[in-house]
C-alpha cells in the first residue's frame, strides 16, 4: 500500500478511536454520578390523622330541590354568557392580515416553489 493510504487509515483510526474513548469517559461519568447517593433529611414531620366521622345524609326537602334547580339554572346562564363572551380562535374573513405574516407566508410559498421546479445540476442525458 501506499505511504498516504497509510496515514489517511491511522488518521482514521485515531480519530474513531478518540470517539470511542469520549463515548467511554461519558458513560462512566453518567455511571458515577447515577451512583452518588443524595443525602435526605431525616427530620420527618408526623402529621395527625383526622378523626374519622359519618356524616348523615339529610332528606330532601322541597326548599333544597328548589335551590338546586336555581343553582343549575344560574349555572347554565353564566356559562351561556361566558360563551358569548370568549375570543374566537379564527378570524373573520373581512380581517386583514398583518404585513410580517404576508412578508413570510410569501418567502415560505417562494422557497417551496423553488425546491419544487428547480434546475438540475451538470448535465443530464
Amino acid at each position: 500500500m501506499s505511504e498516504l493510504l497509510n496515514q489517511g487509515l491511522l488518521i482514521t483510526a485515531i480519530g474513531m478511536g478518540l470517539v470511542f474513548l469520549a463515548l467511554i469517559l461519558l458513560w462512566g461519568l453518567m455511571a458515577f454520578m447515577a451512583s452518588i447517593k443524595v443525602k435526605e433529611k431525616s427530620e420527618a414531620v408526623e402529621v395527625p390523622a383526622a378523626e374519622k366521622t359519618e356524616v348523615e345524609p339529610q332528606p330532601e326537602a322541597n326548599g333544597n330541590r328548589a335551590l338546586f334547580v336555581r343553582a343549575a339554572a344560574a349555572a347554565v346562564a353564566t356559562a351561556m354568557l361566558l360563551a358569548r363572551r370568549s375570543p374566537k380562535a379564527a378570524r373573520p374573513a373581512d380581517s386583514a392580515v398583518s404585513s410580517w405574516q404576508t412578508s413570510k407566508r410569501t418567502s415560505q410559498m417562494s422557497s417551496n416553489q423553488s425546491i419544487t421546479y428547480r434546475k438540475p445540476r451538470g448535465s443530464v442525458r
